[in-house]
């Protein structure tokens, strides 16, 4: 079941689970600059008896994992808001081993010259609940997309690193998946025959990624981030033997030779 985003739509936490803040507000302030989060998003830092959820009327909460951890920016991408709107589920209840499964899929696809389809995308991951979060786990199948998949995040207290932003952040509206605790979600697969024939599933299979952080020039090359000083001007990567970096490189680097640096040359 699902409902608007919204104070009284999300569930709110039992003394056992409730999640505390724990950081500062320096380092709040350095997350906001780094990713240019805007001011007019009206982003608070929460109080320390502040919970993750139930969320603030108005408000969503996002962890400083996402950013970090996941390559995740704002504004979303179309791709990002899709997947939300298929399942649904509100961001703030995508743990960040979903999220970064999202995000390096659709970098992926970019790299490779695809738009990224949800149908591909649903070939090779599953919605699951692991309370209180949902996440994107590998399907049961013979192939995958990704290799050295992680199986946790970088920052043992990310639930605790939140904030919270204005939900007009994300276009339209956005459900809040209400679920058991120990439910189960329906996301089966559709039929082989429906995606394996496509060309992206099969230069998917062909060069699994490694899931990585993704630096901001390459987010940027890929329409998935718009941090950059300069609009006139694009990254462009180089490799140590002067050669081109590609796109893809970041996520399956070559043994061959490593990344040297980036330029900024104009459009």
């Amino acid at each position: 079941m699902s409902s608007k985003t919204g104070e009284s739509s999300s569930s709110a936490p039992t003394s056992s689970d409730a999640l505390y803040i724990k950081w500062g507000q320096a380092s709040f302030n350095n997350l906001l600059r780094d990713y240019n989060i805007r001011a007019e998003w009206n982003s608070v830092l929460p109080s320390k008896t502040d919970t993750v959820f139930p969320l603030r009327q108005g408000k969503i909460t996002l962890f400083s994992d996402f950013f970090r951890f996941c390559n995740f920016r704002l504004p979303i991408t179309k791709f990002c808001k899709l997947v939300l709107d298929k399942y649904p589920i509100n961001i703030s209840q995508l743990h960040p081993l979903g999220l970064v499964k999202l995000r390096q899929f659709e970098f992926a696809c970019t790299a490779l010259g695809h738009l990224p389809e949800l149908l591909v995308f649903r070939a090779f991951f599953v919605l699951v609940w692991k309370s209180p979060f949902f996440t994107f786990d590998r399907r049961d199948t013979d192939v995958s997309c990704l290799r050295d998949i992680p199986t946790s995040s970088k920052d043992k207290d990310w639930k605790k690193r939140f904030f919270y932003i204005d939900d007009a952040v994300i276009p339209g509206e956005m459900q809040w998946r209400e679920i058991g605790p120990k439910d189960k979600v329906q996301d089966e697969a559709h039929p082989k025959d429906a995606y394996v024939a496509k060309a992206l599933y099969r230069r998917l299979c062909e060069r699994p990624s490694v899931c990585t952080v993704i630096p901001d020039g390459a987010l940027v090359m890929a329409g998935m981030s718009l941090l950059r000083q300069d609009v006139k001007l694009y990254p462009s990567f180089w490799r140590d033997d002067e050669g081109e970096w590609s796109l893809f490189d970041f996520v399956d680097p070559p043994s061959a030779c490593c990344l040297k640096g980036c330029r900024s040359c104009a459009w």
